[in-house]
Protein backbone atom coordinates (compact mmCIF):
# COMPACT_ATOMS: atom_id res chain seq x y z
CA UNK A 1 0.00 0.00 0.00
CA UNK A 2 1.20 3.33 -0.94
CA UNK A 3 2.05 5.68 2.19
CA UNK A 4 0.37 9.17 2.12
CA UNK A 5 2.82 11.79 3.20
CA UNK A 6 0.84 15.05 3.77
CA UNK A 7 2.26 19.09 3.24
CA UNK A 8 1.59 21.86 5.44
CA UNK A 9 2.09 24.86 3.12
CA UNK A 10 1.96 25.67 -0.96
CA UNK A 11 5.01 27.48 -1.56
CA UNK A 12 8.20 26.96 -3.27
CA UNK A 13 9.51 24.02 -0.44
CA UNK A 14 6.07 22.35 -0.55
CA UNK A 15 5.84 22.35 -4.01
CA UNK A 16 9.20 20.84 -4.52
CA UNK A 17 8.51 18.04 -1.32
CA UNK A 18 5.32 17.34 -2.92
CA UNK A 19 7.41 16.57 -6.59
CA UNK A 20 10.13 14.70 -4.83
CA UNK A 21 7.81 12.95 -2.57
CA UNK A 22 5.67 11.86 -5.72
CA UNK A 23 8.19 11.17 -7.96
CA UNK A 24 9.23 8.34 -5.50
CA UNK A 25 5.64 6.86 -5.59
CA UNK A 26 4.16 8.10 -2.60
CA UNK A 27 0.72 9.64 -2.15
CA UNK A 28 0.57 13.33 -1.53
CA UNK A 29 -1.82 15.39 0.05
CA UNK A 30 -0.79 19.73 0.22
CA UNK A 31 -3.13 21.53 2.63
CA UNK A 32 -2.65 25.19 1.48
CA UNK A 33 -4.13 28.10 3.59
CA UNK A 34 -4.69 30.24 0.57
CA UNK A 35 -6.61 29.90 -2.21
CA UNK A 36 -3.81 28.94 -4.73
CA UNK A 37 -0.44 27.40 -4.05
CA UNK A 38 3.01 29.10 -4.63
CA UNK A 39 1.58 33.00 -4.69
CA UNK A 40 4.72 34.32 -2.98
CA UNK A 41 6.76 33.29 -5.68
CA UNK A 42 5.29 35.38 -7.73
CA UNK A 43 7.12 38.19 -5.59
CA UNK A 44 10.59 37.33 -5.56
CA UNK A 45 13.91 38.03 -6.96
CA UNK A 46 11.66 41.59 -8.27
CA UNK A 47 9.09 39.47 -9.94
CA UNK A 48 12.04 37.70 -11.95
CA UNK A 49 12.62 34.76 -9.15
CA UNK A 50 16.04 33.92 -8.37
CA UNK A 51 16.49 30.27 -7.92
CA UNK A 52 19.43 30.21 -6.14
CA UNK A 53 23.23 31.51 -6.04
CA UNK A 54 26.33 30.23 -7.44
CA UNK A 55 28.46 31.35 -4.65
CA UNK A 56 26.24 30.01 -1.69
CA UNK A 57 28.06 28.91 1.54
CA UNK A 58 27.59 28.98 4.98
CA UNK A 59 28.47 32.38 5.58
CA UNK A 60 25.77 33.38 2.86
CA UNK A 61 23.25 32.84 6.04
CA UNK A 62 23.03 34.78 9.98
CA UNK A 63 21.64 33.58 12.27
CA UNK A 64 20.52 30.08 13.35
CA UNK A 65 22.67 27.14 13.64
CA UNK A 66 26.01 27.35 11.28
CA UNK A 67 26.35 23.35 11.25
CA UNK A 68 22.41 22.71 10.36
CA UNK A 69 22.84 25.48 7.62
CA UNK A 70 26.25 23.62 6.41
CA UNK A 71 24.37 20.42 6.27
CA UNK A 72 21.62 21.16 4.57
CA UNK A 73 23.38 23.26 1.72
CA UNK A 74 25.45 20.23 1.93
CA UNK A 75 22.39 17.77 0.97
CA UNK A 76 20.41 20.07 -1.47
CA UNK A 77 23.29 22.35 -2.97
CA UNK A 78 22.89 24.75 -5.95
CA UNK A 79 23.76 22.23 -8.44
CA UNK A 80 20.74 20.03 -6.97
CA UNK A 81 18.30 23.59 -7.06
CA UNK A 82 18.83 23.58 -11.30
CA UNK A 83 18.62 19.71 -12.04
CA UNK A 84 15.67 19.88 -9.96
CA UNK A 85 14.03 23.09 -12.08
CA UNK A 86 15.80 21.54 -15.06
CA UNK A 87 13.89 18.01 -14.78
CA UNK A 88 10.71 19.54 -15.07
CA UNK A 89 11.36 21.52 -17.87
CA UNK A 90 12.17 25.11 -16.64
CA UNK A 91 15.08 26.64 -18.75
CA UNK A 92 17.69 28.51 -16.49
CA UNK A 93 20.54 30.81 -17.28
CA UNK A 94 22.85 32.96 -14.64
CA UNK A 95 23.10 36.58 -14.17
CA UNK A 96 26.16 38.07 -12.07
CA UNK A 97 26.39 34.22 -10.24
CA UNK A 98 23.02 34.35 -9.42
CA UNK A 99 20.21 31.80 -11.19
CA UNK A 100 17.30 32.93 -13.07
CA UNK A 101 14.50 31.25 -15.36
CA UNK A 102 15.40 32.32 -18.75
CA UNK A 103 12.36 33.76 -19.13
CA UNK A 104 12.64 36.12 -16.14
CA UNK A 105 9.51 35.77 -15.09
CA UNK A 106 8.39 33.94 -11.88
CA UNK A 107 5.27 32.97 -13.06
CA UNK A 108 7.55 30.70 -15.22
CA UNK A 109 8.79 28.75 -12.36
CA UNK A 110 5.25 28.75 -10.29
CA UNK A 111 3.56 27.39 -13.85
CA UNK A 112 6.52 24.77 -14.01
CA UNK A 113 5.80 23.49 -10.26
CA UNK A 114 1.99 23.11 -11.04
CA UNK A 115 2.28 21.47 -14.01
CA UNK A 116 4.52 19.10 -12.37
CA UNK A 117 2.15 18.65 -9.89
CA UNK A 118 -0.66 18.13 -11.77
CA UNK A 119 1.23 15.41 -13.90
CA UNK A 120 2.04 13.65 -10.46
CA UNK A 121 -1.54 13.52 -9.34
CA UNK A 122 -0.26 15.87 -6.15
CA UNK A 123 -3.75 16.18 -4.22
CA UNK A 124 -4.48 20.23 -3.41
CA UNK A 125 -6.72 21.30 -1.10
CA UNK A 126 -7.12 25.10 -0.61
CA UNK A 127 -8.46 27.18 2.28
CA UNK A 128 -7.34 24.93 5.03
CA UNK A 129 -5.36 26.53 8.02
CA UNK A 130 -4.13 23.53 10.11
CA UNK A 131 -4.69 23.41 13.60
CA UNK A 132 -3.56 20.78 14.93
CA UNK A 133 -1.52 17.36 14.41
CA UNK A 134 -1.45 14.66 16.30
CA UNK A 135 -0.07 11.44 16.38
CA UNK A 136 -2.26 8.43 16.72
CA UNK A 137 -1.45 5.03 18.82
CA UNK A 138 -0.94 3.00 15.27
CA UNK A 139 1.47 6.09 14.46
CA UNK A 140 -0.25 7.86 11.69
CA UNK A 141 -0.63 11.62 12.13
CA UNK A 142 -4.15 13.46 11.95
CA UNK A 143 -4.07 16.80 10.81
CA UNK A 144 -7.14 18.65 11.56
CA UNK A 145 -8.22 22.53 10.60
CA UNK A 146 -11.15 23.04 12.42
CA UNK A 147 -13.39 21.65 10.37
CA UNK A 148 -12.15 18.58 8.05
CA UNK A 149 -9.43 15.75 8.93
CA UNK A 150 -6.90 13.83 7.11
CA UNK A 151 -4.75 10.98 7.82
CA UNK A 152 -1.25 10.65 6.85
CA UNK A 153 1.72 8.70 7.44
CA UNK A 154 4.07 11.33 7.41
CA UNK A 155 3.76 15.15 7.38
CA UNK A 156 6.02 18.03 6.47
CA UNK A 157 5.75 21.20 7.35
CA UNK A 158 6.91 23.89 4.82
CA UNK A 159 4.60 26.49 5.91
CA UNK A 160 6.23 29.96 6.36
CA UNK A 161 5.82 33.58 8.02
CA UNK A 162 3.32 32.69 11.11
CA UNK A 163 4.44 29.22 12.08
CA UNK A 164 7.03 30.18 14.60
CA UNK A 165 3.41 31.58 16.80
CA UNK A 166 2.66 28.23 17.62
CA UNK A 167 0.81 26.82 21.30
CA UNK A 168 2.99 24.48 23.03
CA UNK A 169 0.85 21.60 21.51
CA UNK A 170 2.12 22.63 17.98
CA UNK A 171 5.28 23.14 18.38
CA UNK A 172 5.89 19.11 20.22
CA UNK A 173 4.32 17.85 16.33
CA UNK A 174 7.34 19.46 14.52
CA UNK A 175 9.50 18.19 16.54
CA UNK A 176 7.70 15.14 16.38
CA UNK A 177 7.56 15.55 12.55
CA UNK A 178 11.30 16.43 12.08
CA UNK A 179 12.27 13.58 13.97
CA UNK A 180 10.24 10.91 12.14
CA UNK A 181 11.40 12.82 8.86
CA UNK A 182 14.70 12.17 9.45
CA UNK A 183 14.43 8.56 10.72
CA UNK A 184 12.36 8.02 7.46
CA UNK A 185 14.15 9.87 5.67
CA UNK A 186 10.76 11.70 3.50
CA UNK A 187 12.64 14.21 1.86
Amino acid sequence: MKKHIGIIGGGAAGMMAAVTAARKGTKVTILERNDRIGKKILQTGNGKCNLGNRNLTVECYHGGDAAWIKQALERFGTEDTVCFFQKIGLLIKEKNGYLYPVSEQAASVLDVLRYELQTLGVEIIYGCKVQKVERTLSGKLVVNDGDREWQFDAVILTCGGKVFVLTAECVFCVTDVKQMSSAENCS
